[in-house]
């Protein structure tokens, strides 16, 4: 299987089983490396992805694929350009809490 990029589009409802530093964040772009499916959740289907490793995370090794959407060229373009406009304005809005 070829690695691929989606975003994630739902974060909530993290299991208690899984660390808040191993967890997903709507809006990043993480990297597919294996699909699986989730047999105690019924059978969905899951993801292993490149940035975050929940193997150590048992019964939970995969996340669930209606957490994320398939990135297009376009969207990578789009999420990357309004990251920096939120970060430059959070940076802009600690200067003016400082002062």
């Amino acid at each position: 299987m070829n690695p691929f990029d989606v975003i994630c589009v739902n974060d909530s409802n993290r299991p208690d089983g899984i660390p808040t530093s191993k967890w997903v964040k709507k809006g990043e772009i993480y990297t597919v490396i294996l699909v699986g499916r989730m047999l105690m959740q019924n059978g969905c289907m899951g993801f292993k992805l490149k940035q975050l490793d929940i193997d150590d995370c048992f019964p939970y090794q995969f996340f669930s694929a209606e957490r994320f959407r398939m990135l297009q060229d376009a969207d990578v373009w789009t999420e990357s350009i309004l990251n920096k406009i939120v970060e430059e304005a959070e940076d802009e809005l600690v200067k003016i809490l400082i002062k």
